[in-house]
């Protein structure tokens, strides 16, 4: 069932370490086509490392649907033509903000990015670092001095394609609890939606693509109904397989079951009134909205592949089933509604794991020391 949760507004309360940093000024380059996870991390990372000290401005590339959001976050954006793979003048573009900035390192979100960055430092820029989140080739890596992969699933993939071990730090994605609460009630939530506290709700946050698994979970909907005849499915996101999810619902019945809710900022009010989350990605690196649930205490179903293993503890904070499997999926959505007391017990859990495993003084002190080692070096 929901937790309910009185409306309230809550001062963000950003992580801090008894240790005093060494002040970095970093130009952040991210070449985003929409604003997903990785978009996201970098907000927050970016804002944490601004709260120890750090000055982060962020350049992104121009005409990115992800600016009105990342300036809504208020980070420092500037903005340059930077996108594309053959774009030869990215380089000088990239070397000119880090210069305007005063930049001592870069660091590199998105393939693109990454790309040009490696390129900027061979013409004679500062130092580089990749921050790589998601299976991409180490081609976009290969002339950066130092790369940062958001789990070993992620370190592994660049390993097998040559990047040397001691090029790598694994970066476990971030967040804390603070971050992600709720504010308003969830039962108003979910009004909004037309359920009510007894209505099964399956949440589904990210970009609606083949690989993150929407196919299978629309397939494990009927075997789900069939049992739960009254459950909800919230999906949050936006892509291009959208009208096909729709038609798919439309065509076999259960269109009304469905809510394409889009884009929305507010995630942990929706989060916090589901009651199961499911995203069986096909292979994710490190996906914040694991993280996400298991703050929300909400029990997860995801696939037994890349670097979900790594987010969610199988049996314990959520359950794993095979890739492409919708009736697998299925089945583990079912355990989780016809037993309230297990996904109840897997949601606790899941909520004291992530604030050991996830926390953001962990991340930024090992980010810091990378950036010490990298400029040493």
């Amino acid at each position: 069932m929901p937790t309910t949760t009185k409306s309230t507004t809550r001062r963000q309360r950003l992580s801090t370490s008894s240790k005093k940093p060494i002040t970095r000024r970093v130009l952040q380059v991210i070449t985003p086509s929409h604003m997903s996870g990785a978009e996201m991390q970098l907000a927050r990372l970016t804002k944490q490392m601004t709260a120890r000290g750090h000055v982060m401005p962020v350049l992104v590339k121009h005409g990115s649907p992800a600016i009105p959001e990342m300036r809504h976050q208020e980070l420092d954006v500037d903005v340059a033509r930077i996108g594309g793979k053959v774009n030869i003048a990215a380089p000088a573009l990239i070397a000119r903000a880090a210069k305007r900035h005063n930049a001592d390192i870069v660091q590199s979100t998105l393939s693109s990015a990454s790309w040009w960055c490696g390129w900027m430092e061979s013409f004679g820029g500062p130092k580089s670092i990749g921050h790589v989140q998601g299976f991409t080739s180490a081609n976009w890596h290969s002339r950066q001095t130092h790369l940062l992969c958001v789990s070993n699933a992620i370190k592994q993939h660049m390993v097998d394609q040559g990047i040397e071990e001691e090029k790598i730090t694994v970066l476990l994605n971030a967040l804390g609890q603070e971050e992600f609460l709720p504010t308003r009630d969830s039962l108003d939530v979910r009004q909004e939606f037309g359920a009510d506290a007894s209505t099964p709700v399956v949440g589904t946050f990210g970009h609606l693509s083949v690989k993150k698994g929407y196919r299978e979970l629309f397939d494990a909907i009927p075997r789900i109904l069939h049992l739960f005849p009254t459950t909800q499915f919230w999906v949050m996101g936006t892509g291009k397989l959208h009208d096909e999810l729709e038609q798919k619902a439309s065509a076999e019945g259960f269109l009304k079951n469905v809510r394409f809710n889009g884009f929305r900022r507010d995630t942990a009010d929706l989060m916090n009134a589901i009651d199961v989350m499911a995203l069986p990605s096909h292979r994710e690196p490190c996906a914040l909205v694991y993280i996400e649930a298991a703050l929300s205490a909400r029990p997860i179903v995801g696939c037994k592949a890349g670097g979900a293993p790594e987010s969610i503890a199988d049996g314990e904070t959520g359950l794993l089933v095979p890739v492409g499997d919708g009736p697998a999926v299925a089945e583990a959505i079912i355990t989780l509604l016809d037993n309230r007391d297990f996904a109840r017990r897997m949601g606790e859990a899941g909520r004291q794991r992530a604030q050991e495993v996830f926390s953001w003084r962990r991340f930024t002190e090992t980010l810091e020391g990378v950036y010490e080692r990298v400029l040493d070096s």
